[in-house]
């Protein structure tokens, strides 16, 4: 591994940016060696170029970190949250006069100037992408751009049970014999370690416990990396204006004061795993609505093993002041307690 990354890594581990962790530091080396051994390769020899790194595994072991990392040390490299990519590339196809050309000319465009392009997040959800991606990635390969990828799935499950699947397997073919694919699963889970370590249930609400609840989803989260995304429940989509592919910044207002059904939680619960809830209100007998859709939410979350940050009105056993709900409120305090990791008084 080349001493600048290294050193680098040391620096974050000196400065308690991060915990040292030898499987982080092995990965950086197979990133790097794999990056110099490509550059090694001419045309005369026997050795098949890589076209780049899939890194996948579950949430918060530090993929974005390494690939990060390995890309601030080389020159000529930009990095693209997926859904900003896909998003970019749609628009451009949307507005241009040759729709059959206009895909090549975007990615070689892109590598006139870029030799390494960092791919956050990679996931497919509809079909619409799952057709165009391997175009995409052809493309990469025509204007030899190495491309480095986090995702949170290994490339065979990606899209999975989804529609015309058989046409989105080769790109799962091209993915596993073309790039080398590292697996980081089986690591310390620092987004739950820093949960773990914070406060996560906020109350009041004012500007001391408002700052902190934000200041919190700051530290989880890229600024350039936020974007929209719409769960789809049906012929309903939900839209989410703070997000990214799974830590979702929600009001009690968007989850809770529309008419949203067990259904749409699960969703919702199924497409994030950690979420922020701005501006939960104490319940009384004119919010009985929203308070079983709280409770529905806060269940499909629990059942999901999902984790919770709350800004609530009023600590957890005085937020349902609702008679005929406070049976029914008593599961979901005793959930909220446990999701919330911070123990208060009951």
């Amino acid at each position: 591994m080349s001493k600048n990354i290294e050193q680098r890594y040391k620096d974050f581990v000196t400065n308690n940016f991060i915990a040292h962790d030898e499987k982080q530091i092995e990965a950086l080396k197979s990133i790097d060696e794999e990056w110099h051994q490509r550059k090694k390769i001419n045309f005369f020899s026997k050795l098949k170029k890589c076209q780049g790194i899939y890194v996948y595994g579950s949430v918060g072991i530090g993929k974005t970190l390494i690939l990060n990392l390995f890309l601030q040390n080389i020159s000529g490299g930009i990095k693209y949250h997926f859904n900003h990519l896909m998003i970019n590339v749609h628009s451009y196809i949307n507005i241009s006069k040759d729709k059959g050309k206009a895909l090549d000319k975007y990615i070689k465009d892109i590598s006139k100037k870029n030799r390494i392009i960092f791919l956050d997040e990679l996931h497919i959800f509809n079909i619409v992408d799952a057709l165009l991606i391997k175009k995409i990635f052809l493309l990469f390969q025509k204007y030899k751009i190495f491309i480095l990828v986090s995702s949170n799935f290994h490339p065979s499950e990606l899209y999975k049970d989804g529609l015309q699947r058989n046409d989105f397997i080769p790109f799962i073919k091209l993915i596993e014999e073309n790039y080398r694919v590292l697996h980081l699963d089986q690591m310390q889970d620092y987004r739950r370690l820093m949960l773990n370590q914070s406060k996560t249930y906020f109350t009041p609400i004012n500007q001391e416990t408002r700052k902190e609840f934000n200041k919190l989803f700051e530290r989880f989260v890229d600024p350039s990396q936020i974007h929209i995304r719409k769960i789809q429940t049906k012929s309903r989509a939900i839209r989410f204006e703070k997000c990214t592919s799974n830590i979702a910044y929600c009001t009690f207002k968007e989850l809770c004061e529309a008419n949203l059904a067990h259904e749409d939680y699960g969703n919702i619960a199924r497409a994030f795993n950690l979420i922020f809830v701005d501006s939960i209100p104490q319940f009384t007998d004119s919010e009985s609505d929203q308070c079983r859709r709280f409770i529905s939410l806060i269940d499909m979350l629990y059942d999901e093993q999902r984790s919770v940050v709350i800004l609530a009105q009023f600590p957890i056993n005085q937020l349902c002041q609702i008679n005929k709900l406070s049976k029914e409120f008593e599961r979901t305090a005793s959930r909220l307690y446990e999701m919330t990791i911070i123990t208060q008084k009951k």
